[in-house]
């Protein structure tokens, strides 16, 4: 199902509606990337599991890199670009702080469940946030189930 995000209530007050009117390549570059978050294990419906470690680790790398390549296709002044930015960093950091950990213990992919949940949590946070920038400010509609990670989501 498909939800169209100025549908949505606004999730904080102190974001205001844009008035910049993006291209349509950047419409539909955007559009791309949000599809394929939202494809990603990362925003699934099946809850991932703390032995899933490695293909978190993995899934947000390539998610990194996913959205450096959408940031290329775009001009530097276009429409959510700082958007993608942040979207970049929240991968950057969450790679380096599972680093952080893996030297700790002397293993890879050795965090503790709970600080993984926490960390996962987070990145969902801010990368949900971020999408649902993207989408106002390109007037996109996004998968339903992409919709749970939204700042201020009922589900």
């Amino acid at each position: 199902m498909r939800i169209r995000i100025r549908d949505l209530d606004r999730p904080l007050a102190a974001m205001p509606v844009s008035a910049a009117e993006p291209s349509a390549p950047e419409c539909h570059a955007v559009a791309g990337l949000i599809d394929m978050v939202g494809g990603s294990m990362l925003f699934g419906e099946q809850m991932l599991l703390a032995e899933e470690q490695e293909r978190c680790y993995r899934a947000i790398s390539d998610l990194r890199r996913l959205i450096g390549e959408t940031a290329e296709l775009l001009p530097a002044d276009a429409a959510g670009a700082a958007d993608l930015v942040a979207m970049r960093a929240a991968c950057r950091k969450y790679m380096d702080l599972a680093d952080v950990w893996d030297k700790k213990s002397g293993r890879r992919f050795s965090m503790p469940s709970y600080r993984f949940y926490q960390m996962l949590g987070a990145f969902r946070e801010v990368m949900g946030l971020h999408l649902w920038r993207l989408g106002d400010l390109h007037d996109l509609d996004v998968d339903g189930r992409l919709v749970a990670f939204f700042p201020g989501s009922r589900e």
